[in-house]
């Protein structure tokens, strides 16, 4: 991967740690840092906003976090907001918070904790929450945990600086209720915690600049997208850029396997074959001419015959990776089971191809990949999802899982990446389609792309949750057809 691809997963004091050793006792180089983060923290916040903040709230404490909460806010003072700051404990009067305070703090009002009540009875475009930090152990002070209460009437975005008020280390308590969380430098480990869900949000992490050693688990940035955005060599033609078989589909079903095939034309693969009933073919090709279509013969049931499984057996020996399993429907393991045996390339089993005896049956398949959300973990596995369920899992049978959910993770038992893009937007039918459909383009093109299997899946979630971003700042969550993230998955590789 490229340099800064991947971000760890640390710590607070760890994370701490290596902010220190970067910044070396320079005190402008800390500045620089905060300047780095809060205008990221800005730019960000007005992309999830999608009209102008007219009326901004920042929640402050004495420390570095209220400070990147005021240099951020600054930024929307310039464009003419009305910011109003909070100081939970006073303000800064020491160290470079009271340094920034009182510089950048030209043009906000200044309004008492006791007055958040009064606050909340009208809606601010945005809140910004740098109360406390990642220094944070055991429970708040008890005034701060009256704030932090206080806080949940609040009204409007209401974006986390690092981490959300009362989450850290070893930290109990009340904590700021967040849609949007942005940790900066690295991801955070007590934003992956159980008890983090309802505070955390969407969880996003900005790239600092920080050098960090490399880790198991990890998440992955928007530089991972390096290698997509790489000029094609200028002889390359379409074999070179992935040979792909599709099969999927039945006649109660017959969406997802045409989902599959967009996302992978979108995706860039060469060569896209597609097999599905033969009573869909006159459609699927009228709707997607630039793949080809193998029609198969169906039981009474309108799902694949299982002895069709064997007109696909030439069509296997070239190709660089095969999906199955979208809208098969439940009936259809036997057929499964007979077609990855035979399959020696790329193989990625999603939807109705998640059972323990397709999977059981995939012995050749290098690699395998699988990407089950949590019901379908619970029908491979027996285990409830989770992280180290889904390292478990891989471990054991040589899989990659990408265990798809509000943070979608990929794990070869080993190595554990995380995806801080999507979110809700992707709450709808058929995002799982278009995801299998990028991951198995990419893994087809992945020599073309130099990217081993793992780096390749991590590349195709990130592209599919960035997309999905896109699609949600343009327009946003409600009013969008699934499909409609295709059209960002170029965007992506350009914003």
């Amino acid at each position: 991967m490229e340099p800064a691809a991947a971000l760890p997963v640390l710590s607070c004091a760890a994370a701490a740690a290596v902010e220190a050793a970067a910044i070396g006792g320079e005190a402008g180089r800390s500045f620089d840092l905060m300047i780095r983060a809060a205008a990221n923290l800005a730019v960000r916040s007005a992309r999830l906003l999608r009209r102008p903040a007219r009326r901004v709230l920042v929640l402050a404490g004495k420390g570095n976090n209220g400070a990147d909460a005021i240099l951020a806010a600054s930024v929307f003072v310039d464009e003419g907001a009305e910011v109003t700051v909070v100081f939970a404990q006073g303000a800064p009067r020491a160290g470079q918070p009271a340094t920034i305070w009182r510089r950048f703090g030209k043009g906000m009002r200044v309004a008492a904790a006791a007055t958040l009540p009064r606050l909340a009875r009208s809606p601010f475009c945005l809140i910004l929450d740098g109360v406390l930090g990642q220094g944070l152990r055991g429970k708040p002070p008890a005034d701060l945990v009256r704030f932090l209460r206080a806080t949940d009437a609040l009204q409007g975005l209401r974006v986390a600086v690092d981490l959300p008020s009362g989450l850290g280390d070893d930290a109990t308590g009340p904590a700021f209720r967040a849609d949007v969380t942005f940790s900066l430098g690295c991801l955070k480990r007590p934003l992956l915690a159980p008890r983090a869900r309802r505070f955390v949000g969407r969880l996003r992490v900005v790239d600092l600049g920080l050098t960090f050693p490399e880790a198991a688990e990890s998440c992955s940035t928007d530089a991972v997208l390096a290698p997509l955005r790489r000029p094609r060599a200028a002889d390359t033609e379409k074999r070179r850029q992935g040979r792909l078989l599709i099969v999927g589909g039945s006649d109660d079903f017959p969406g997802a396997v045409l989902m599959n095939t967009l996302a992978a034309l979108r995706a860039g693969a060469g060569l896209v074959t597609t097999a599905l009933p033969r009573t869909l073919v006159p459609r699927a090709a009228t709707a997607l001419p630039e793949a080809m279509w193998r029609g198969l013969p169906t039981d009474r049931r309108g799902t694949l015959a299982t002895t069709g499984w064997a007109r696909l057996r030439p069509a296997l020996a070239n190709k660089d990776a095969l999906l199955a399993g979208s809208g098969m429907g439940a009936t259809a393991e036997a057929f499964l089971r007979r077609l990855v045996r035979a399959f020696a390339g790329a193989l990625v089993l999603d939807a109705d191809a998640l059972r323990p005896t397709v999977v059981a049956a995939a012995r050749r398949a290098a690699p395998l990949v699988l990407l089950p959300h949590a019901g379908e973990f619970r029908r491979l596995s027996g285990r409830a999802a989770g992280v180290a369920a889904a390292q478990a899992y891989a471990r054991r049978t040589g899989a990659i899982v990408v265990l798809k959910g509000p943070l979608t993770c990929v794990t070869d038992g080993k190595r554990v990446t995380h995806i801080p893009f999507g979110g809700p937007v992707l709450a709808r039918g058929g995002s799982g389609d278009l995801l299998a459909g990028i991951v198995a383009a990419t893994l087809a093109r992945r020599a073309e792309l130099g990217l081993d299997a793992f780096d390749a899946v991590v590349v195709a979630a990130t592209w599919h949750g960035r997309a999905a971003d896109l699609l949600g700042e343009r327009q946003g969550e409600e009013a969008v057809r699934t499909t409609e993230l295709l059209a960002e998955l170029s965007p992506a590789l350009l914003d």
